[in-house]
């Protein structure tokens, strides 16, 4: 038997990654964001927000759960109603997949409700029309990796083509938010529509060099290849701070440091918790340092489970 109410949770993401726009992403474990759905006897939709975020959408038209969780009701229309509560915990224009965790905690929470429910994967296309929303494009490389844990690499939008693969379990993920916003649809809006083949060429090998070496765990290559010659020279001027900070991340020992999706959170990677932590605290105190901003850190190893249904209760 289905469940009748469910708690869901889909933890931030780390996307670009460098090199890789709108092509690679990771998922880390915090912060994420929640959803409580229940069945109802009313037919269609009730939904709420619980936040302290300025700027989160509580028309059920605007918010991407709503968006997305309607959409999968309409598809499957099924002889009961969904009742939602989104507990919106992260912050909207972060660079860490804030539209992204909504969307898929609220698919995987109405999926669970229904008598015949998609695969995980099979959501996917659903959740992209949340990221389409909310941005203006149905970008995945926040989106796959959310729902799907660990790293993707979205190999084609026209089919979807993701492929997921694996990041060596001794790597560790630094993300520092500071306190400040970009939202994406600007940060897309920027970047320009052609680029030189020197530039795409060294960034597609990039891409190639940056998957094999977090596989692999090699950080020499990883090194080498958290480069982006693409979007990071146009985006840097958003976050303010960005190049001390970025600095002061390498100086500490990061592997590589880049912005995280459309910023204005920076990301870093290291070979250790330990080396994690110290590199997390030089970049949030560089940010204040430099820029007079506050910041939020977190550290994560990847998270390759993505997605959880945390519990489940009636039948």
């Amino acid at each position: 038997m289905k469940p009748k109410s469910v708690k869901t949770y889909a933890p931030a993401t780390i996307s670009n990654l460098g090199p890789g726009f709108d092509t690679l992403g990771v998922a880390i474990n915090a912060p994420g964001d929640t959803v409580v759905a229940r069945r109802r006897s009313e037919p269609g939709l009730g939904f709420s927000v619980v936040t302290t975020n300025a700027g989160v959408p509580l028309d059920i038209k605007k918010n991407v759960a709503s968006y997305v969780s309607t959409l999968l009701i309409n598809e499957k229309h099924p002889s009961f109603g969904v009742e939602m509560i989104l507990h919106k915990s992260m912050p909207v224009g972060s660079g860490l997949g804030s539209s992204a965790a909504s969307s898929v905690a609220a698919a995987v929470a109405t999926n669970a409700l229904l008598v015949k429910p998609f695969s995980k994967a099979d959501l996917l296309p659903f959740i992209l029309e949340g990221e389409r929303l909310a941005c203006g494009s149905a970008h995945a490389d926040n989106a796959a990796p959310c729902l799907l844990g660990g790293g993707c690499l979205i190999r084609s939008y026209d089919p979807l083509d993701v492929v997921p693969f694996p990041i060596d379990s001794s790597l560790v993920w630094i993300v520092v938010h500071p306190d400040t916003e970009v939202l994406t649809k600007g940060a897309r809006t920027i970047l320009p529509e052609q680029i030189p083949l020197r530039s795409a060429i060294r960034q597609w090998a990039n891409v190639a060099g940056l998957v094999m070496g977090l596989a692999e765990g090699n950080r020499d290559l990883i090194r080498r290849c958290v480069e982006d010659v693409v979007a990071e020279p146009l985006r840097a001027k958003l976050i303010p701070g960005f190049d001390d900070v970025k600095k002061a991340a390498l100086a500490a020992g990061a592997l590589g440091c880049s912005i995280s999706g459309s910023g204005p959170s920076v990301f870093a990677i290291a070979s250790s918790m330990a080396r994690a932590r110290l590199i997390g605290a030089a970049m949030t105190k560089t940010f204040r340092l430099a820029a007079n901003i506050q910041s939020t850190g977190y550290v994560s190893r990847t998270n390759v489970i993505g997605a959880r249904i945390v519990w489940r209760r009636g039948s």
